[in-house]
């Protein structure tokens, strides 16, 4: 009898114990996160030091499952944002102006020629104004912003010939992403023939010929492995690229304080990460792709020039679709 009163306690003991494990484990978090580009990018390299930072200050307990090319919207990057807002992606890495489908306010990030050099931009992303505003933009959509960072500038490539005037690119076949403000400015002002195009297709569009040039920073272009099917690189300096993080609202409530501390914590130091890997390497990007047999044209102060004088009106036109305040944010209001 007293026996099988021990072992009734034993069991009894074993259970609470096996209770006990398991509620440990419901306590651990999985962060779902994505990005719109391939492993190995500096958006994949980046979201793989948050990760790293945040599993090591979290001790195992928060841990991030990272997916590439918008792997969780099949590919889809408006289709990214809206699962962001329903929470089923927590945090998510792309070009600002991905979101201007919802708010068209995000088109300004891709503004030709809003900064003169890479300083510049990172005072942008830096700038307490510039956060403020933009996330509450997030805001308004259900989401929290972590933060901006620098991208690189956008350059064009191409199967054709090297890029020297606005003229070269009439009546080329280029893919842009499907935001309607390059949509306008390779249309309206450099006479190409913009095509949207998710990002995960751009290789195969161009290896095919489908498109006969495209426009990435350098190190997207490496990493995407676009040297093995363009032969031109013009380095215009005409968009200097963000890229901004958004968190779901829904994902972020879902934390205790002291979780989304670390979160915003890990994500700045992250983000500052991805500034400096990209000052560090975005040189040497360029000499390897000229290594691999792409011709590199870089424009002169002069030749630019001419692009910003072609373009110009584009500021106009989306001054009367974003507003006044947000132009003078853009151009001026963020140096103060």
């Amino acid at each position: 009898m007293i026996s099988k009163i021990i072992s009734f306690c034993c069991i009894a003991l074993l259970s609470i114990f096996i209770s006990g494990c398991g509620t440990s484990n419901q306590d651990k978090i999985v962060l779902k996160m994505t990005h719109t580009q391939n492993p190995g990018s500096i958006s994949d390299l980046t979201a793989q030091h948050f990760k790293k930072l945040l599993e090591e200050k979290s001790n195992g307990r928060i841990t991030v499952d990272i997916f590439s090319n918008c792997g969780l919207s099949g590919g889809d990057l408006t289709k990214a944002i809206e699962l962001v807002q329903a929470g089923n992606i927590d945090i998510h890495s792309c070009a600002p102006a991905n979101i201007a489908n919802y708010d068209k306010r995000f088109y300004s990030f891709w503004l030709p020629y809003l900064f003169s050099n890479q300083e510049e931009l990172l005072q942008f992303c830096a700038s307490p104004k510039v956060h403020k505003e933009v996330n509450s933009w997030c805001n308004d959509l259900e989401m929290e912003m972590l933060g901006l960072n620098n991208a690189g500038a956008r350059q064009i490539s191409n199967s054709k010939k090297p890029i020297e005037v606005p003229d070269d690119l009439y009546g080329m076949n280029i893919r842009v992403p499907g935001a309607n403000i390059f949509i306008n400015l390779y249309r309206d002002y450099f006479k190409a023939n913009p095509t949207a195009m998710d990002f995960s297709e751009v290789y195969t569009a161009l290896q095919q010929g489908t498109i006969d040039g495209q426009e990435n920073p350098v190190a997207v272009f490496q990493s995407s492995k676009f040297d093995e099917v363009q032969k031109y690189l013009t380095l215009w300096d005409g968009v200097y690229d963000t890229t901004i993080w958004v968190m779901s609202s829904a994902s972020l409530e879902k934390l205790s304080p002291e979780d989304q501390e670390v979160v915003r914590i890990c994500a700045n130091e992250a983000l500052e990460w991805g500034n400096n890997y990209l000052a560090n390497n975005e040189a040497k990007i360029i000499e390897d792709l000229k290594a691999n047999g792409v011709e590199v044209n870089q424009l002169t102060p002069e030749q630019k020039a001419v692009f910003k004088e072609k373009s110009a009106g584009i500021y106009e036109e989306y001054r009367q679709i974003v507003g006044d305040s947000v132009i003078d944010l853009f151009t001026k209001d963020y140096k103060e």
